[in-house]
């Protein structure tokens, strides 16, 4: 892989900094939006911050099993389980000071977050690199490197602060996972990927438009997606970002508690 940027360089000599002192939009909301915070935006977000899981690890562990068995998530050896369970108590821990989440219980955790990166880790193949874009929290790409430990996962978030926090948690956990404080645009300046994973970062129209000129630096993206995936694909097939573009529906799986799918897309320009 080639080197890292200036930009990179300078992120990871200062990562306090970085999360001091950023000025980047609320982690709360989409990259692409930004927010004016005042009082009531403050108050707001106390009233409504989610409930946080009290237990210890081997509590959380129990919650976690229960929780996944009826989804017939069955699979995951102990290591990863144990891998899991730190990981949710890193995220749930740093949550407290940065909004990463509102899935700080064992249920949502499952039912949101694992159910969606362990259906994804089934579609990618032995070998791959990928590359989790807009990461947030680090889902799906953290959960895909520890269900697949034979992959290698990359992250990158525009904003510095959420990069930051991901940083530190990969390394707690061991996990050789690179985290860029920079955008999908910036980093495919410099790497090449098989596979791009999405999550959480915004409608099909945006992410088409901020890989328009770089299709030819990976082979697909895999974007899980709500009920609306329809109308954003008739939006981005009306304003011609999908031209040449194969999209295709890889999975689909309940929602706990809901009457909604979730989807998995592919999408792919087609070589030749």
């Amino acid at each position: 892989m080639l080197e890292l940027t200036s930009l990179s360089r300078s992120f990871y000599k200062n990562p306090d900094k970085n999360l001091q002192n950023s000025d980047d939009a609320d982690p709360a909301i989409d990259n692409g939006a930004e927010l004016a915070p005042d009082a009531g935006n403050v108050i707001a977000n106390i009233k409504t911050r989610p409930p946080m899981f009290q237990g210890d690890a081997a509590e959380l562990l129990v919650q976690l099993h229960l929780f996944a068995e009826p989804l017939g998530i069955n699979d995951i050896s102990p290591e990863s389980w144990n891998q899991v369970a730190e990981y949710c108590l890193q995220v749930w821990s740093w949550n407290q000071s940065i909004n990463l989440t509102r899935h700080t219980t064992p249920e949502l955790f499952v039912k949101r977050d694992l159910l969606d990166a362990w259906h994804l880790a089934k579609l990618i193949e032995p070998n791959e690199e990928i590359l989790d874009i807009g990461t947030g929290g680090g889902v799906p790409g953290v959960l895909v490197a520890i269900l697949r430990p034979d992959v290698q996962v990359t992250l990158c978030d525009s904003v510095a602060k959420k990069a930051t926090v991901m940083t530190r948690v990969v390394d707690h956990l061991q996990l050789k996972i690179p985290v860029y404080p920079l955008s999908v645009q910036k980093v495919l300046e410099d790497f090449r990927y098989d596979t791009l994973t999405a999550r959480a970062v915004g409608p099909l129209i945006r992410l088409c438009t901020w890989l328009q000129d770089d299709w030819h630096k990976f082979r697909r993206l895999l974007a899980i997606k709500g009920p609306k995936w329809v109308e954003e694909r008739g939006e981005a097939r009306h304003k011609g970002v999908l031209k040449n573009i194969e999209l295709r529906r890889v999975a689909a799986y309940t929602m706990p508690d809901t009457e909604s799918e979730s989807t998995i897309l592919q999408l792919l320009r087609p070589r030749g």
